[in-house]
């Protein structure tokens, strides 16, 4: 019974106006310029290229070795 004593009261809460949110939204968009969205971009492209060349390397490589276990010689 206690359970759901507390999803009632939690249930009954207040609402929360436009007014409240002002402080939020106002310290949010004060921290976001342009040099931090371009620095974000910045960092995500080169992780994102990164990740593709390590991708491609790690195909490379293992079908360098597959070729190398079924034909007895190791090329580049």
């Amino acid at each position: 019974m206690p359970l759901m004593t507390l999803a009632n009261e939690a249930a009954t809460g207040t609402a929360i106006s436009a007014d409240a949110w002002k402080s939020v939204l106002s310290a949010m968009t004060s921290q976001i310029s342009v040099t931090t969205v371009v620095g974000v971009l910045a960092s995500v492209v080169g992780s994102a290229i990164a990740l593709v060349f390590m991708w491609w390397g790690v195909r490379k490589l293992a079908r360098t070795l597959m070729a190398a276990f079924r034909s007895g010689k190791l090329r580049f």
